[in-house]
This record gives structure tokens, sequence and C-alpha cells, in this order.
């Protein structure tokens, strides 16, 4: 059986859309609470279907897990919204690099979705990136750019998000979205895309 986990951290900063992605999975199977406080047993099929990688974390030694990416990649009832071909970036996670799986789901997504998307150098399992959690430059000794004073954080991810020419980028990470805005980049949440009906 399939249990939802909603993203605390999703839901903070999208809170129409996660209420539609909630509304939607409450038909399908049950809801977890936040991944840090439910503690339902589980049975030996059960698999968590996870929006966030923090989440992933949390109960990935305790069931199987599946990213919503793959959920949604293998229904052939969803009804994808059409984006017409637009182009637009692809920001992989620093979190996901040993999960080629979710770099399918995401890319096959996107194509059923008519999205055109243009890769950057550092994708899949060579990225480098999730927002202010984990940024690779040679100028800084801390890879976590949260340690920093706040202009610092803020100078890099402006620095990062000049590679995207103004055009949308895609996030499939929240904090990968919050360090693209805090860069003043053009980021949205895959799950935005998804459930724009």
């Amino acid at each position: 059986m399939y249990i939802y986990y909603p993203s605390c951290n999703f839901a903070t900063m999208h809170l129409q859309t996660a209420k539609k992605v909630k509304d939607y999975f409450e038909k399908q199977m049950p809801i977890a609470k936040c991944c840090r406080i439910d503690k339902r047993e589980f049975k030996k099929d059960d698999i968590g279907l996870y929006v966030c990688q923090a989440c992933r974390k949390q109960i990935e030694n305790q069931v199987k897990t599946m990213s919503v990416w793959e959920y949604f990649d293998q229904l052939d009832n969803f009804d994808f919204p059409d984006y017409h071909g637009q182009k637009m970036y692809l920001q992989d996670c620093f979190r996901d690099r040993n999960h080629p799986e979710v770099h399918h789901a995401v890319r096959s997504l996107l194509k059923k979705m008519n999205i055109e998307v243009i890769e950057i150098k550092n994708n899949k399992e060579n990225s480098i990136f999730c927002g202010t959690l984990h940024y690779e430059t040679k100028e800084l000794d801390d890879t976590h750019l949260s340690h920093y004073p706040q202009e610092v954080q803020e100078k890099y991810m402006r620095e990062y998000v000049q590679q995207f020419d103004n055009k949308k980028i895609i996030c499939v990470c929240n904090r990968c979205l919050k360090g693209i805005l805090l860069g003043k980049g053009n980021g949205i949440h895959l799950l935005e895309l998804l459930f724009n009906k």
C-alpha cells in the first residue's frame, strides 16, 4: 500500500498547491503526518511516497520509498497539463545524485507535459547544488552556504542563477527552489507545474 508523506516545507511555500496534492492523494491512499512524528506500523509491501528529500532520508530505513515523480510517471489516467513546448531549465538536486530513478521520472513527466528541458552542465549525478544547504564552489571551504552570513549566501545564489538566462527554472527540491529564489532566479517547483489546473 502507498502512504503519502506531504512535505511540511513544500506546504509552507505552496499552501494552495500542497492542498490540491493532498486532496488528490487522499482519494488514493493514507496520508502520513509529518515524517518526523508519524509513528505508523508498516507492512511488508508498504511504500512511502515522498516529495521532499529530507522526508526520504527520514523514512527510508523504515519503509520502501518512491518519489511522487515516479508515482505520477507510471499513471495512465493522470490529466497532465500541456505547456506547449515551453523551454525551461531543470535543476537537479545534489541530494538526488544517487537516485537515477528520480532523474528519469522527472524528465519523463516534463516530456508528458510538453516542456522542452534545457539541461545544465552539473545535472543528474553531477549536481553540485541544493540551495544554501549544499553548494560546491572552489571559493568557499564550507559547501553548507547557510553557515555563512546572509549577504554571502545571496551573493553566491545570484551568481549561480546567472547561468539560467532569466528563463524558468524547474526544481524538484524545496531547498533548491529557496536558493534559486534567493538569487532572484525564476524558479518553480515541479508540483506547481503538475497541478496547474
